[in-house]
């Protein structure tokens, strides 16, 4: 009786016992570790469009309920603001981040590295060399200032010790005045400044102290940069471990058996990134402006305006998508065009409107480039002088463009291919059978009035006491200036400026 009892009571618990080891072994029950990658590709580095990628990438573990994210770096460096953009991105989170040094984090990736709560390295990998630098137009590189670097070194500081790494290796890492011993206590080695240890000396006496004057980073002494190799990264605290895989990482942390899921870069987040390269942003910004200016000088809408239009989208959605810009400034673009335009067609002269217009075209444009507009910090300054050298070269191509459209484009073959194409060329001759001029037109040849407009070339002119729509060969003449009927072809009254003034 008793032994059927127990079968009974089994036979009625197995599907129990089997719904909860479903249910234990289940995906949603499953530890994930996310893989976010911090590395180099070809002409990208660390910038502003690798930031908006790992946030949105940390965002998906976050949703996914993770375990810990893993950030395999390889990397020189890049944009600093970047660079920080993904530091308080870590600090916003509450997954475990793992710092994945495989080959290198040098600069900018050096403070990614710090900001993970624990930093691995693989044989032979390097971390540090953080110095801000600025590139010039030639492609070298020159030191910022004091205030930057001082900036930069908080920076590094503050983030070391959140996360419980030696702060002064990290100031060292981007300031070389920072001068660094390292020391024995108690068996324990310490990083301290030559200040540091001379209270220690008068603290606790020579005797206790020893000065480790053995396999010293050259980077330890003053005017050097301090870069650590994985064994000084170890031996120092800023590395906890020496790994070759990252499959090797999970157990250290009880994560063994979870699975790895890699986040890649999508191709419309490599897009981003390429479009909004400094570079790249002038580039489109040039052609943006070149299209429109060359569409201002056509009749009706073709195809400058809309290849004017196409990159100059391009260029706003870029900084859009990336969060250096908003709706606010392609509207103030849009109206300072629109400023312009009246200006040239329907107010004469060169008044507030033209003026308007050129500040509000700047003025997204400067907008569009720099992240934080009215701040004082050493960044900000840097995107300032980033932001005005992409205007200006911009402007300077635009302009250098147009001087040589103008002389040497007509004299090409391939203008002269293309003209009969888009501009009437034939003349309609009294010979062929053609009226070519009315005689209530010919009575005026030879006479001379007063612009009544601005000729653009077209515009109104009187003649007596006859208003015409005349127009001029090409030039551009004032309103009030005397003109002078030279030609009459069919409807159109060529004039040219008579010398006098009216």
């Amino acid at each position: 009786m008793i032994k059927r009892y127990w079968v009974v009571l089994f036979a009625l618990a197995s599907p129990l016992f089997f719904i909860a080891r479903l249910s234990l072994a289940s995906p949603e029950n499953e530890k994930k570790v996310y893989v976010i990658p911090i590395e180099d590709r070809k002409v990208f580095s660390i910038d502003l469009g690798l930031s908006a990628f790992v946030k949105r990438a940390v965002k998906e573990a976050e949703e996914a309920k993770a375990s810990a994210i893993i950030f395999p770096i390889n990397t020189f460096g890049g944009r600093v603001d970047a660079a920080t953009q993904i530091r308080d991105t870590l600090f916003n989170t509450s997954i475990k981040t793992i710092a994945f040094v495989n080959k290198r984090a040098i600069s900018a990736g050096s403070l990614i590295a710090l900001a993970c709560q624990s930093i691995i390295m693989t044989p032979g990998a390097t971390i540090g060399a953080a110095m801000p630098v600025k590139i010039s137009p030639g492609g070298g590189e020159k030191a910022l200032g004091e205030k930057y670097v001082s900036f930069l070194r908080n920076e590094f500081k503050s983030t070391a010790e959140r996360n419980n790494y030696p702060a002064e290796l990290a100031e060292a890492m981007v300031d070389a005045d920072v001068e660094l011993k390292a020391v024995t206590i108690d068996n324990r080695l310490i990083i301290l400044t030559p200040g540091e240890l001379k209270e220690k000396i008068k603290e606790l006496g020579a005797g206790k102290i020893k000065v480790e004057k053995n396999d010293i980073p050259l980077g330890f002494s003053k005017g050097k940069l301090l870069t650590l190799t994985t064994d000084e990264a170890l031996r120092f605290g800023l590395a906890s471990r020496k790994i070759n895989k990252i499959e090797d990482i999970l157990p250290l942390y009880n994560l063994k058996g979870a699975t790895l899921v890699n986040v890649p870069i999508t191709w419309s987040e490599n897009l981003v990134r390429f479009l909004t390269k400094p570079m790249i942003s002038g580039l489109l910004l040039s052609l943006g402006a070149l299209g429109l200016i060359f569409e201002m000088w056509t009749p009706g809408w073709g195809v400058g305006g809309t290849i004017g239009v196409f990159f100059l989208a391009l260029f706003f959605g870029g900084q859009y998508l990336v969060g250096m810009a908003s709706w606010i400034e392609p509207v103030l673009f849009v109206s300072g065009i629109g400023l312009l335009l009246v200006e040239i067609f329907v107010i004469p002269g060169f008044g507030i409107a033209g003026i308007g217009g050129i500040i509000l075209i700047v003025a997204s444009l400067f907008l569009t480039l720099v992240r934080h507009p009215f701040s004082t910090s050493p960044i900000a300054k840097e995107e300032y002088r980033q932001a005005l050298y992409t205007i200006s070269l911009s402007f300077i191509a635009v302009f250098v463009i147009i001087l040589l459209s103008l002389k040497f484009i007509p004299r090409t073959r391939f203008w002269k291919r293309l003209r009969p194409r888009i501009v009437l060329t034939s003349r309609e001759k009294p010979e062929e059978g053609y009226q070519s001029t009315s005689p209530t037109w010919e009575r005026f040849l030879g006479k001379e009035g007063k612009s009544l407009s601005i000729l653009r070339p077209a515009g109104r002119a009187v003649f007596g006491e006859e208003i015409l729509d005349v127009v001029t060969e090409g030039s551009f003449i004032n309103r009030g200036r005397r003109v002078k009927i030279i030609k009459v072809e069919g409807n159109r009254i060529i004039v040219a400026e008579s010398g006098k003034e009216s």
